[in-house]
C-alpha cells in the first residue's frame, strides 16, 4: 500500500490509504484503524524490508577492467531536508532560521556493480564528519572509498591506510601537507607553473602528518575553470562576511585548483583516471534530486510521526528497486539512459508492477515495457560541459 501509493505522501490522508487499500484487497480498515497501526513496529518493519532488500540486491553489472584491483568501489554522501517542526524532537536541524527540524539521508553504493551498502536516516545535525567517524569499522581491505571534504578527515585517512583499504578524495585546503624532503607544498607556485607552461595535470609524492604517523599519499593537481573559481570565491566571500574574516591569498590560490589526494598506486589509475573517477561522485547527487522530484520524498505534511517514517522508508524502498532496474537495463542494453526520464517512466507503470506483484504474476510484461522504451524514452541528452557517466567511464577504460 505504501510502496505503490497513488500520489505523494503530502497529498495522501489516511482515508486515500484506507481506500486504496479496501480496493485493492477487498478488506475494510478504519482511519483509525490504521492510524494506530503506524507505530515503532511498523517502522521496524519497513527498516528491516529496506536493509533485506539492500543485503539481497542483485549483481547484474560488470566490472570494468580498470577497478579490477578494488573489492568494492564505494562512494557515500547525504542530502537533507526541512521536515515539520512537530519532529524536531527526532530530526533536529542545524539551527538558523527555519531549519529546527530537518532529515538526513546518509546513502553509501557501490559503483561496481550499482548495489546499496548503506542506507540511514538521521537528524540533519548529525554532520557527515560525524557519520565518518561511527561507520569506520565496515571499511574493509581492497575497498576505494571515494567521498567528499565534508567526510575526510585525517583520522578517517589515518584508518583507511591501516585497513590497507583505498581512499580518493580532494585535499583540504586547511592541511599542510609537504615533500618528501619535508618542505610545505607552495600552491602559488605550482599555480603559475601550470599557466606558465600550460600543464593539464601536476603529480607528485606528499607527505600527510597524522598524528604520530606519515601517510604517503598522490597528490594530484588541476586548473578549474573560470565559472567554477568565481562560484568558490562568490561563496567564500558571503561566508567570510557572515563569519567576519577575510579570504586569504593562500585560499584564492587553493580555489583556482583541483586538488586530489589518492593512495591508489599509479599504475592502478593514472593521474587522468584518477580525475575521471572522483568525477563520477556526481552521480549520487543526481539520484537525490531524482529522488526528490520524482519519488517526492521531500515533499511532506503533518502527521503522525510513525506514519511519516513509514511512508518514507516504503518511498526509498521503492526508489532502491527501481534503481536496480535501471542498472539492468543500463548493463543489459548496452543504453546511456537518462536517471531522470528512467524514473519518469517507471512511475507511470508502477501500477502494472504493483498488480503482477499482488496477483502472484510474472513481472515479465512490467519489465518488458521498461525495455522496450529504452531506445525511445531514455535516451541521455548531451549537455554542455556535462559529461555522461558513460563517457567518463569510456574515458578511464581508454
Amino acid at each position: 500500500m505504501l510502496m505503490f501509493a497513488s500520489g505523494p505522501a503530502s497529498q495522501l490522508s489516511l482515508e486515500d490509504l484506507a481506500n486504496d487499500f479496501c480496493e485493492q484487497h477487498g478488506i475494510n480498515i478504519s482511519k483509525q484503524g490504521l492510524h494506530e497501526r503506524f507505530n515503532n513496529f511498523s517502522v521496524d518493519f519497513m527498516n528491516a524490508l529496506l536493509k533485506e532488500q539492500i543485503s539481497k540486491q542483485l549483481s547484474c553489472i560488470q566490472t570494468p577492467e580498470v577497478y579490477k584491483h578494488f573489492n568494492r568501489v564505494r562512494i557515500k554522501d547525504s542530502t537533507r531536508y526541512s521536515v515539520p517542526k512537530e519532529y524536531a524532537s527526532v530530526y533536529k536541524g542545524q539551527g538558523g532560521f527555519g531549519t529546527c527540524a530537518q532529515i538526513s539521508i546518509q546513502y553509501e553504493y557501490d559503483l561496481l556493480n550499482g548495489t546499496a551498502i548503506d542506507l540511514e536516516l538521521t537528524s540533519a545535525c548529525r554532520n557527515d564528519q560525524q557519520d565518518s567517524r561511527e561507520t569506520l569499522d565496515n571499511i574493509e581491505k581492497g575497498d576505494l572509498l571515494i567521498r567528499d571534504l565534508a567526510y575526510t578527515g585525517k583520522t578517517y585517512i589515518g584508518h583507511i591506510h591501516s585497513k590497507e583499504a583505498f581512499y580518493l578524495n580532494r585535499l583540504n585546503s586547511k592541511w599542510h601537507v609537504f615533500d618528501k624532503t619535508g618542505r610545505c607544498i607552495d600552491f602559488s607556485k605550482i599555480l603559475k607553473k601550470q599557466k606558465k607552461y600550460s600543464l593539464p595535470l601536476t603529480e607528485m609524492e606528499i607527505h600527510i602528518p597524522i598524528e604520530n604517523e606519515i601517510v604517503v599519499s598522490r597528490l594530484i593537481i588541476s586548473r578549474v575553470d573560470c565559472q567554477t573559481y568565481k562560484k568558490r570565491l562568490e561563496k567564500a566571500k558571503i561566508a567570510a562576511r557572515s563569519k567576519g574574516y577575510q579570504i586569504t591569498d593562500n585560499f584564492k590560490t587553493r580555489a583556482a585548483l583541483n586538488t586530489f589526494i589518492t593512495n591508489v598506486p599509479s599504475d592502478w589509475l593514472s593521474a587522468d583516471q584518477v580525475k575521471s573517477t572522483y568525477g563520477l561522485r556526481w552521480q549520487i547527487e543526481l539520484l537525490f534530486k531524482v529522488w526528490k522530484s520524482q519519488g517526492h520524498i521531500s515533499k511532506i505534511k503533518t502527521m503522525k510521526i510513525q506514519r511519516f517514517q513509514c511512508q518514507l522508508l516504503a518511498r526509498l524502498l521503492w526508489l532502491l528497486l527501481h534503481w536496480q532496474a535501471l542498472r539492468m537495463v543500463q548493463s543489459h542494453m548496452n543504453v546511456k539512459c537518462s536517471t531522470w526520464k528512467f524514473f519518469k517512466v517507471a512511475v507511470r507503470l508502477s501500477g502494472l508492477l504493483r498488480q503482477a506483484i499482488l496477483n502472484h504474476k510474472s513481472i515479465a510484461s512490467w519489465l518488458k515495457q521498461i525495455l522496450q522504451q529504452a531506445n525511445k524514452k531514455y535516451f541521455t541528452e548531451t549537455k554542455a560541459n556535462k559529461p555522461r557517466v558513460f563517457d567518463v567511464i569510456n574515458a578511464i577504460l581508454a
